[in-house]
């Protein structure tokens, strides 16, 4: 029995022993999938290199065959010594790092044209088992229409005895190029004010320093530019921040509402509407564009001191020109924060009021222990705004009816007009909720209601 498993054992070593497979892994370094796209037509700049690992011993006279793809057409030329600079036009070479062995180039199984490339291991020489070494190839060598799939090169052995294949269970091939991109973002900081609910015209938090009518906004560039072939100057970032800024002074040479915190690049405003502030960023140092992007949004100086600060949600989208009609996309309707009112909340849209044979109301329910204060806005259908009116307080633990007259005398409205009505609530979230109703005299409608909780 004893010899029974140690024949079994010894035949498990040797089938282990047996399975020999080189490995060649892809490119040893990424490339800049955006330099890549700018330059290759024009040349690249960095030579590239994949890694071969020889999982099956070679010896003196073995003999390697390199393969490679379309993507570097007919323009391999030679293989040259490696010297850990840049290798000539045309050329690849053999990077063993610290090992001695040398192949010779054989030049007649060797077809360059159509990037075949046989070496023999020279006399005196062995690549031992899980030995490495890096195949690298000229900058220039890749055509126009180089891509991952086709970038590639393929690695086989075979004996210098009798001719048998070596390494043949491995992944024989890998390209020299993987893409990457260069660019990112991320929101750093979001917006995040909350607005005294009375006024409106400052923050209660979310505001830096003494500041307390402004909020900032905080995005983190990326510009890896340690990637192959990357982009290294001229690269204009262009921000989109969606929002309400319609109360803002949008002359964009003048304005002060949106600003910029020192930076090594070139940071401006190139256009401020009433939903978007477009901003761009410039690598003026021709060192990249990453770093962090502080923007300040100002409601100190709108051009009606009177109006309130809008509660409104921010979304960012973002793009890197970098040199080519084509973009790249670092943000794209990303959360970039929002401001809301320290209270609840209540829009009713449509609230017909002052119309023979309809009634309409809302009722409030307020299911705290305390008092809560009421103040009430309204716009109509011909474009009116009713400015704020203080309604007193819902009474604790109570159902409150505000009627169509109670709102009519409010805004001091006295003929038909259909409302959209706002109740800024004192309470906090789920305290008080309401429910409006029109009754025609044929039975009650439920009117469409929303509703932001308070902070």
């Amino acid at each position: 029995m004893k010899l029974f498993k140690k024949a079994l054992l010894a035949t498990a070593v040797f089938g282990a022993m047996g399975a020999h497979a080189a490995d060649v892994s892809d490119a040893v370094k990424f490339t800049s999938a955006e330099g890549f796209a700018a330059s290759v037509a024009g040349g690249l700049s960095d030579d590239r290199s994949v890694r071969v690992i020889v999982r099956e011993k070679l010896e003196a006279g073995d003999r390697i065959t390199l393969q490679f793809g379309k993507g570097f057409g007919d323009n391999i030329t030679g293989v040259e010594a490696y010297t850990g600079g840049a290798l000539s036009s045309g050329q690849i070479s053999i990077n063993n790092g610290t090992a001695d062995y040398t192949f010779t180039v054989d030049a007649v199984a060797s077809d360059f044209a159509k990037g075949t490339v046989v070496l023999e291991l020279d006399t005196g020489y062995t690549v031992e088992l899980d030995e490495s070494f890096e195949i690298v190839v000229a900058a220039d060598t890749f055509e126009a229409t180089a891509t991952e799939a086709n970038s590639t090169v393929t690695y086989s052995a075979v004996s210098w005895q009798d001719g048998s294949a070596k390494d043949t269970k491995g992944d024989n091939t890998g390209t020299f190029l993987k893409f990457r991109s260069q660019y990112s973002a991320t929101v750093k900081t979001a917006l995040d004010g909350v607005i005294e609910r009375k006024d409106g015209d400052k923050f209660i938090s979310g505001f830096p320093g003494t500041a307390d009518a402004t909020d900032t906004l905080v995005l983190t560039l990326k510009d890896d530019t340690t990637l192959l072939d990357a982009v290294t100057s001229g690269a204009v970032a262009t921000f989109k921040l969606a929002g309400d800024f319609s109360d803002f002074d949008q002359t964009v040479a003048t304005t002060t509402d949106v600003a910029f915190a020192a930076s090594d690049d070139t940071i401006a405003l190139t256009a401020l509407t009433d939903s978007l502030a477009t901003f761009t960023v410039t690598d003026a140092g021709a060192a990249g564009i990453a770093g962090d992007i502080t923007v300040t949004l100002d409601n100190a100086t709108r051009i009606a001191a009177s109006e309130r600060i809008k509660a409104t949600s921010f979304a960012l989208a973002g793009d890197v020109n970098y040199g080519l009609p084509a973009t790249t996309s670092v943000f794209s309707n990303a959360d970039a924060g929002k401001w809301i009112v320290d209270a609840t909340i209540i829009n009713v849209p449509y609230f017909p009021v002052g119309y023979e044979g309809v009634s309409t109301s809302v009722h409030f329910a307020n299911e705290g222990s305390a008092d809560v204060n009421v103040i009430m806005t309204a716009i109509d259908n011909s474009g009116k705004v009713y400015e704020a009116v203080d309604m007193g307080d819902l009474a604790a633990d109570t159902v409150t009816k505000y009627k169509q007259t109670d709102i009519m005398d409010a805004f001091g409205i006295t003929s038909a007009t259909k409302l959209s009505v706002t109740f800024n609530i004192d309470a906090t979230d789920g305290v008080v909720n309401a429910y409006a109703f029109s009754n025609a005299g044929t039975g009650r409608q439920s009117l469409v209601t929303s509703q932001q909780k308070g902070k």
